[in-house]
């Protein structure tokens, strides 16, 4: 995989970063496990090093900056989420497929979707 794309006054940015993970699971480089997601982390923590290696020197500010990255990948993935449940919902699919789909029950998925 290449290297992940950075503006110059920026670094890497979030959508930037979402869109390569997006790409490596669509071409397969990312192999997709339900049981253990670990290759999906491990891409996770190639982009938010690289996110954080453009963003400061010192040490301890990387660490905090890959920590602000996978905070706005998890608020983004939540969002598109919450949206894709609903374009599910709207294209009738049921509460047990949308369950199946989140790996939870159909119950688990109504509830959290629907208050």
């Amino acid at each position: 995989m290449d290297v992940l794309e950075h503006d110059e006054q920026q670094g890497v940015t979030a959508p930037r970063a979402a869109w390569e993970l997006g790409a490596a699971l669509a071409d397969h480089s990312v192999p997709v496990d339900d049981r253990d997601g670990v290759a999906v982390a491990q891409f996770l923590r190639m982009a938010a090093d690289a996110w954080a290696a453009t963003k400061t020197e010192e040490s301890i500010d990387r660490a905090l900056e890959r920590v602000r990255f996978l905070r706005l990948l998890e608020r983004g993935a939540g969002v598109a989420r919450r949206d894709a449940v609903g374009d599910a919902r709207g294209s009738e699919a049921s509460w047990a497929r949308v369950g199946w789909s989140l790996n939870t029950s159909r119950q688990s998925a109504y509830e959290r979707f629907t208050g």
